[in-house]
This record gives structure tokens, C-alpha cells and sequence, in this order.
């Protein structure tokens, strides 16, 4: 787990609270293991100012993660909130955004709305901190298009490649979401293959089979998400996804955390 993604966990449980600047910094070097003395020594604020912004955030960290949180349990405090939690997303959530005024820079969600259908009994069970294990459970479902991958119903080998790879990078995703937004013609649904939260941004990741490809009015879909603040959408074919998931997953990251916030 890199500190960025230590720091947006931090911020979710906060209700999407941003750190301000003095608390990423206490945050961002306590991560690297700083005394407070090394903290204030290396920026322009004074020891017990630091000191004192610290224990005001250890204590608001403790009430949102449910754990007393020190400077020096930071870490191993942040992995048990994951195992705990499981960050569990129902596999047919829905992201209803407002396309005429969300705003979702920085990926802070209050612009948007999280929908989960309780009458699922399926959870998706996701540990951002762990890696794919010999025992991950990929199978066929009843459907016969449809694969079982820990939980979530994935529709091929190319999205089952996309989504372990994903998984070994401990990177936050949501397969096949739903997304539900307002568009020139009304209210409309689309299916994202992988909605992807890295870097404090939200990406999608488009699958294209053999026989389909990016056309005009996808596109124009595309750049509306663009305007709506999702920071990137970005196209692959369904072979290379098979075949070099690990690049494709690569590039894809890369990509998301060089736009400009």
C-alpha cells in the first residue's frame, strides 16, 4: 500500500474529508516512519505545532476507523480497517451521476450518489492489501457467459485477466458497474468494464471485443464523463487484454495518475 493510497482511505473514511496541508504532511511522513522532530525539521512549522496537529489527527483517525490510532501504529492500523471492512461493494452498484453539475475532481464522491441493490446475496469482498492467492476463486457461473471471480460476475477471460491483474496491484475497482446519468437525450444507463479509483482519481476501463469498437456516440459518452469529472476513459482490445493484461493494467494506471487533477 503506497501512501497516496493510504491517504485516500484515510479520506474515505472521513466521509471524503480532505486532509488539510499541515495533516497530509503529519500524515505523509509518519507513513515514512519521521519522528515529529525530523517532521518539523524538514518543513517550516515548529515541533509542538506538529506534535499537536498530530495528536488531532490520531484522534480523528480513531474515530473514524473505529481503532485508536498512533503515530507509530498508522500503518497496521489502516491494514486492519481494510480486513475488517473488506471495502465491501455489492458487484451491481450503481453511480448515479448528474453530468450537468457533479463534480468529481479529485474523486470526492459527495457529487454523486452510491446505489446497492440489498437484495443481492453476493458481496464482493476486496482487500486492497492483499495479493491474488492460489485459492481465488474463478469459475463458471450459471450463466453461460458469465464467470465467477471472487464474487463478482465477469463476462470474459478478457476482463477476468484485467480484474486479476487490478487485484495484484492492490488497486481499488468496481467490474461491471452501472453508471446511471443525465445525457443530451435524458436519463440513461451505461456499463463501465472496470470503474478504477488510483491517485485520487476515478478512471474507466473499456473492454472491446473482436467485433466492437469505439464508435462516434461512444465517444461522445466518453467525453462526457470526461467533462463530468471522471479523469479518464480509455479503450482496449479484448486480445490484448488476454494476452497482456499486466501492460494493459500498467499503462491504464500510468495514464490515470498524469492527468491533471
Amino acid at each position: 500500500m503506497t501512501v497516496d493510497e493510504a491517504i485516500a482511505i484515510a479520506e474515505t473514511a472521513l466521509n471524503y474529508d480532505r486532509l488539510n496541508k499541515i495533516q497530509e504532511i503529519v500524515f505523509r511522513q509518519s507513513w515514512e516512519g519521521q519522528s515529529y522532530k525530523e517532521i518539523a525539521a524538514s518543513t517550516e512549522y515548529e515541533y509542538d505545532y506538529i506534535k499537536d496537529a498530530g495528536a488531532k489527527l490520531w484522534k480523528l483517525l480513531s474515530k473514524a476507523l473505529e481503532e485508536k490510532v498512533k503515530k507509530d501504529n498508522l500503518k497496521s492500523v489502516l491494514k486492519r480497517y481494510l480486513r475488517r471492512t473488506q471495502v465491501n461493494l455489492q458487484r451491481n452498484l450503481t453511480i448515479e451521476v448528474n453530468l450537468s453539475g457533479a463534480n468529481l475532481s479529485g474523486a470526492n464522491l459527495s457529487g454523486a450518489r452510491l446505489f446497492a441493490n440489498l437484495n443481492e446475496a453476493d458481496y464482493v469482498q476486496t482487500d486492497l492489501d492483499k495479493t491474488i492467492n492460489a485459492d481465488s476463486e474463478t469459475e463458471l457461473s450459471g450463466s453461460e457467459n458469465e464467470i465467477n471471480w471472487n464474487g463478482f460476475r465477469l463476462n470474459s477471460d478478457a476482463q477476468v485477466k484485467i480484474a486479476e491483474i487490478l487485484d495484484r496491484t492492490s488497486t481499488l475497482f468496481i467490474p461491471n458497474s452501472r453508471l446511471r446519468l443525465t445525457t443530451p437525450e435524458g436519463r440513461q444507463n451505461q456499463e463501465a468494464d472496470f470503474l478504477i479509483f488510483h491517485q485520487n482519481k476515478l478512471g474507466i476501463l473499456k473492454i472491446d471485443s473482436g467485433s466492437s469498437h469505439p464508435n462516434a456516440t461512444e465517444d461522445e459518452m466518453c467525453q462526457l464523463f470526461i467533462d463530468s469529472g471522471i479523469s479518464l476513459v480509455k479503450h482496449y482490445d479484448a486480445t490484448r487484454c488476454s494476452e497482456q493484461p499486466d501492460l494493459v493494467v500498467q499503462e491504464f494506471l500510468e495514464n490515470l495518475s498524469q492527468v491533471q487533477a
